[in-house]
């Protein structure tokens, strides 16, 4: 019982301590841009119109108009957190971080079951404080919610490995599945999980059944959305096959490797698990901490983008925008983003009747940008179409950038 007791408060300690670390980096670097803008906005308006979606977000590169979709599954888990955070990008994201928070609880029963206690103690310092991984936990985006899910994946291997069992292993399929469907870098992982079960482990062969059963669970709907549109991912999968510099020459993100890089250091905690002694944790954990430290407070305004302009700016902009929902016909325009998506997402959010896409029959714009002006020469078509105009109003929104509303004449 005393036992058990303290691996509680152990945990406590650790929740406790990944909340603290990555509540700092909110304070310090959280926005609300881009790709966690577009998959916000799809993951809301399919709330609003109860609409069913089978595919997700395309990969960030086409070859001859053609890209390749995730699977829709992001969009439901991200309705969930914007749902518990009430469509407020900070607390939604926010609840996605506890969820991360909890999931060391798995992680390490999953760990102490398949290695020892210590490797355990030592991936839950690794998973809360490795800078790496914090970047993990402060957006809604597919490859995150990956990575959050990995943690249970890892104990579900672990209660198969303690005593194999049909209903185990067709969860961890399905899971497989799931998870593939979030990012197709996974597909890395589940090789090495055929290896690891079939040729190490060297279980039944009847298990490959299930297992390929599952993972047809886990992306039922890619395999609904392929027979109804004539395999046109595997076709346009296909294509890029046929263009490999392409594809080799495309930009590399480090995102890429979360879930490989989570299951290689399963791996080297147990190979090296003989080496694991107190000294080594005490170490580990100092060491990580500082490094934590310095990446969420000390330098965390270096990396911050856009640059001089925050999520309480956007707030700002928006509080003044949103009084003219039934005045004006306006649309948006800001400095970082030529479409005004952040902005939009609010709007959508409260129901404002505009016509979105419209840049050239709106009568006004709002454009977020630099102090001084010089806007108008901004190569952007929402600026370009929107001329002649005037400047009829001006506010100040921080230190670097001003609010302004144009008017055609």
């Amino acid at each position: 019982m005393k036992k058990n007791f303290k691996e509680i408060l152990l945990l406590i300690g650790f929740i406790g301590l990944f909340i603290f670390i990555h509540t700092l980096y909110y304070k310090n670097l959280f926005v609300f841009v881009h790709d966690q803008v577009s998959s916000s906005t799809k993951a809301m308006e399919l709330w609003k119109t109860k609409s069913f979606t089978l595919i997700g977000p395309p990969l960030s590169f086409s070859i001859e108009n053609r890209q390749i979709y995730f699977g829709s599954l992001c969009y439901y888990i991200q309705l969930f957190f914007l749902l518990v955070g009430k469509f407020d990008p900070f607390w939604s994201t926010y609840s996605f971080m506890i969820f991360s928070a909890l999931m060391i609880v798995p992680l390490y029963l999953g760990m102490k079951s398949l290695i020892n206690k210590k490797a355990a103690i030592m991936m839950i310092i690794l998973y809360s404080l490795l800078p790496f991984y914090i970047e993990s936990t402060h957006t809604l985006w597919n490859p995150y919610f990956l990575f959050s899910l990995l943690p249970t994946h890892l104990f579900l291997i672990s209660r198969f490995v303690r005593k194999e069992n049909p209903f185990l292993f067709l969860a961890i399929s399905v899971l497989n599945g799931v998870l593939f469907q979030l990012h197709y870098m996974f597909i890395f992982v589940i090789l090495g999980q055929l290896i690891f079960f079939f040729l190490i482990r060297k279980i039944s062969w009847k298990y490959l059944a299930i297992f390929v059963a599952g993972a047809a669970i886990g992306i039922g709907n890619l395999i609904l959305f392929e027979m109804r549109h004539g395999f046109y991912l595997l076709k346009t999968f296909r294509l890029y096959l046929t263009h490999p510099k392409q594809i080799t020459g495309h930009w590399f993100a480090d995102y890429y490797l979360l879930s490989e890089s989570f299951y290689a250091l399963v791996i080297f905690l147990y190979w090296t698990k003989k080496l694991i002694t107190g000294k080594t944790i005490i170490v580990l954990f100092i060491l990580l901490s500082l490094l934590a430290f310095n990446h969420v407070a000390l330098t965390a305004g270096s990396r911050h983008y856009p640059k001089d302009w925050y999520y309480e700016d956007e707030l700002k902009a928006y509080s003044i925008i949103k009084t003219d929902f039934m005045e004006k016909n306006f649309n948006i325009f800001e400095f970082y983003n030529a479409t005004g998506d952040t902005q939009k997402y609010f709007l959508k959010r409260d129901g404002a009747p505009l016509n979105y896409n419209d840049y050239y029959y709106n009568q006004y714009l709002y454009v977020i940008y630099k102090k001084g002006g010089g806007f108008t020469k901004d190569p952007a078509y929402e600026i370009g179409s929107f001329q002649p105009s005037k400047i009829i109003n001006e506010w100040k929104i921080n230190n670097y950038y001003n609010l302004y509303l144009l008017k055609r004449i």
